[in-house]
């Protein structure tokens, strides 16, 4: 009886066994993927573009490039995709300005106006250019069509430099799109004239990049002294690419320099960036910056955040975090269909779909998210690297093997 018990169980435990194995196995054709997570989307009744975010956890089991990403639906057939990363864009186009005026209005401000003419094109920026080396200072900015009746566009922002301390600071003031004729800069110090040498207004267009956060703590550095606080991690050996640097600070005021170093193997560093976060507070307004932005950065397993504090105390509540520039898929959603991302081949060469040249950049933009799922392993794997590579110890065993057998066919040799 207990004979039959325990081969009843045996054959159950197999059972379960070979249903879990064939539940968690990709087919045939894709054996050589390790690993995949489905793609959650909404269901649809006719094809669209859609798109998903690879998540840094792909990584440490992707290779550097994703050249092995692959999206097969639910029958197993390959479904074409494209990569597309929203890296973020900057561009500026100067304004021609002409100064009229410069004042000084004792206990309130100084007044500068400017004129960029008739029939003015849209600006939203302006530029202080001052001798001053070591100051911050607060500036209203107000337009006009008349230069008579002032509408305010950005009631207080700082413009700052440090040159002692070697930061060039920012004397630029954004402000909401206009295209006034004239332009009214106050800069809010009653007690003295702040000198001003000119002033640009200009147009800026930014595109904000797309940032995910790399889920890897930053950890202090307790052996660095009192001037320099500074936090490192270790990333692993597979990484996605680093773009950024965030910092949360619970200081109400700050201003100071930052330093952002990689290395591939923790003893040779380079410096990625180098740049400056602050918080000014003015009443009930306050301005801050708080990233250091970089091109991306790919293969460094090691990084390190300096703050400089100088004679200052370190920061209260910093915590520095890494941000990626994640890579997107896009692809065409079939209804009916279910879709799978397979990743974990080694050997696999970077497809070549038309879609990339098919798809332009508005149509990407307008892709209905989704997003991956979590992680599984294909429990049918197959190791597509040569026997040779897969069994490496053998071939030194054979080879020594060899050598032995040489040696002693040439001592036998030497005896004769």
């Amino acid at each position: 009886m207990r004979k039959a018990i325990y081969a009843s169980g045996t054959t159950a435990a197999l059972f379960l066994v070979l249903n879990w194995a064939l539940a968690n196995s990709l087919p045939e054709a894709w054996r050589n993927w390790g690993y995949s997570r489905a793609i959650e989307l909404d269901p649809t009744n006719q094809p669209r573009l859609v798109s998903f975010a690879v998540t840094p956890e792909v990584y440490p089991h992707a290779q550097t490039e994703l050249q092995d990403l692959r999206l097969i639906d639910d029958h197993g057939t390959q479904a074409p995709y494209l990569l597309h990363a929203r890296t973020g864009s900057n561009r500026s186009e100067q304004r021609g300005t002409r100064l009229l005026e410069s004042s000084f209005t004792p206990g309130r401000f100084t007044q500068v106006v400017l004129d960029i003419g008739e029939k003015a094109p849209f600006h939203n920026a302006v530029q202080v250019v001052t001798p001053e080396q070591d100051f911050i200072a607060w500036v209203e900015v107000a337009v006009s069509d008349n230069a008579k009746s002032w509408r305010i566009v950005r009631d207080r922002a700082p413009i700052f430099r440090f040159r002692k301390e070697q930061r060039e600071g920012n004397q630029t003031v954004p402000y909401s799109e206009s295209n006034a004729r004239y332009i009214r800069l106050r800069i809010l110090d009653a007690a003295k004239r702040f000198p001003v040498t000119s002033a640009e207004a200009s147009y800026h267009v930014t595109e904000e990049a797309e940032r995910a956060p790399v889920p890897v703590p930053m950890a202090r550095d307790a052996q660095v002294g009192p001037q320099t606080s500074v936090w490192r991690a270790d990333l692993g050996a597979a990484t996605p690419p680093i773009s950024e640097v965030r910092l949360e600070v619970e200081q109400a005021e700050f201003h100071r320099a930052v330093r952002v170093h990689s290395s591939k193997d923790g003893q040779e560093w380079g410096l990625n960036a180098s740049g400056e976060i602050y918080r000014f507070r003015q009443g009930d307004k306050v301005q801050e910056w708080l990233r250091i932005d970089f091109p991306q950065t790919r293969e460094r397993r090691y990084w390190r955040v300096e703050v400089l504090n100088g004679s200052d105390l370190p920061l209260e509540g910093a915590r520095p975090a890494l941000y990626t520039t994640p890579q997107r898929v896009i692809f065409w959603q079939k209804s009916g269909r279910s879709y799978r991302l397979l990743y974990g081949q080694s050997q696999a060469k970077a497809p070549q779909y038309e879609m990339a040249r098919l798809t332009d950049r508005k149509a990407i933009e307008s892709a209905v998210p989704g997003r991956l799922g979590t992680e599984e392993v294909n429990a049918a794997y197959a190791d597509p690297r040569p026997w040779t590579e897969r069994h490496p110890g053998v071939i030194w065993v054979a080879l020594g093997i060899a050598v032995a057998l040489l040696g002693l066919s040439a001592l036998q040799a030497m005896r004769r």
